[in-house]
């Protein structure tokens, strides 16, 4: 009897993922490129507190890329097929880049150093952080600033005020309940950071 549940089930599930092999697929693809596009180089904006748990996280991400590769052979059409093969080989092959750059990262640099909070201004509901940024030997200080909003706990929602490469440190003062000062340009901030 126990066999048999379990057999109905694992038969369920195979048909489920069958049935909406394309929508499995779109849905992974978006979160991929969601993950992409909150990189560092793009725009964060959403941050687990701990970096260290950010960089596991990035690495955890890269798997889909297998489970796209394995999901477009149960499409229909050859075509799919192999579109879906040469798409998925080629962001493996820079995936494996990015992963081999955030172990490299992980393994050899101090995180506090890389990335250090150097001011933190806090405000009722979030806070702006000045970062600086120092990833080694051949790259220079840099300066990134961010409103962050922790939205669940160890989670947060996070957006970029002002990046300066070749800056060790900056001004920075708080003016009233929303408007920090910053290397002397008055920026606005929104409650929910990204919303009024």
């Amino acid at each position: 009897m126990m066999m048999d549940l379990n057999g109905r089930q694992v038969i369920l599930l195979n048909s489920l993922v069958r049935n909406n092999k394309y929508i499995i697929h779109i849905v992974l693809l978006a979160i991929y490129i969601l993950w992409i596009l909150n990189l560092d180089y793009f725009y964060p904006f959403i941050r687990f507190k701990s970096l260290k748990l950010n960089d596991i996280f990035s690495l955890c991400i890269q798997i889909i890329l297998l489970m796209l590769l394995i999901n477009g052979f149960r499409f229909k059409h050859i075509s799919a097929k192999i579109v879906n093969s040469v798409v998925s080989i080629i962001l493996m092959l820079i995936s494996a880049t990015i992963a081999a750059i955030i172990l490299f990262a992980t393994i050899t640099l101090n995180v506090n150093e890389a990335f250090m909070p150097i001011h933190n201004i806090r405000f009722e509901s979030s806070s702006v952080i000045v970062y600086r940024s120092n990833y080694g030997a051949t790259t220079d200080f840099g300066i990134t600033v961010r409103q962050e909003k922790e939205i669940i706990k160890g989670v947060l929602l996070v957006k970029n005020l002002l990046r300066k490469d070749h800056v060790y440190d900056i001004s920075v003062k708080k003016l009233g309940d929303n408007a920090v000062e910053l290397m002397g340009k008055k920026i606005y901030l929104k409650r929910n950071v990204y919303f009024p």
